[in-house]
């Protein structure tokens, strides 16, 4: 670092700015960087987890008197599983969940391009069987 310091002080390019170049300023500036960062952050951090707890403690709170043997409980699981069910099949359907695939076709795309381009290709072919 003291070869550092003496380059910069001794440089005619750098003489001038010395004070704001080599590794100790890189340092500082780098720690505000972060430290601006953190501060920025770290409130919308901490909502978002707040949230996540309040969404948690809410789900403690509806299982604090669960009876595994209830058959209730089980159709109701049961309901709601089926129902999540449905509504992962309709966003597979149109393309819209979470898992949609780039590298081809897939759900509904993949349905309008059988229903559009293979379908009428495999009626002429099946009509010029019959003839």
């Amino acid at each position: 670092m003291l070869a550092e310091r003496k380059f910069f002080l001794s440089h005619p390019a750098y003489r001038h700015i010395a004070d704001r170049m080599g590794t100790p300023h890189l340092q500082k500036v780098l720690n505000q960087q972060l430290t601006n960062h953190i501060r920025d952050t770290l409130p919308n951090f901490r909502n978002k987890l707040q949230g996540q707890l309040l969404s948690i403690e809410h789900e403690v709170e509806a299982f604090k008197n669960f009876k595994p043997e209830d058959p209730t409980r089980k159709t109701k699981a049961l309901l709601q599983m089926v129902q999540q069910f449905a509504v992962d099949f309709e966003k597979r359907i149109e393309g819209s969940g979470d898992q949609v695939d780039t590298l081809e076709l897939s759900g509904g795309a993949k349905i309008n391009r059988i229903f559009h381009e293979r379908f009428p290709f495999e009626i002429v072919k099946h009509r010029r069987t019959l003839n």
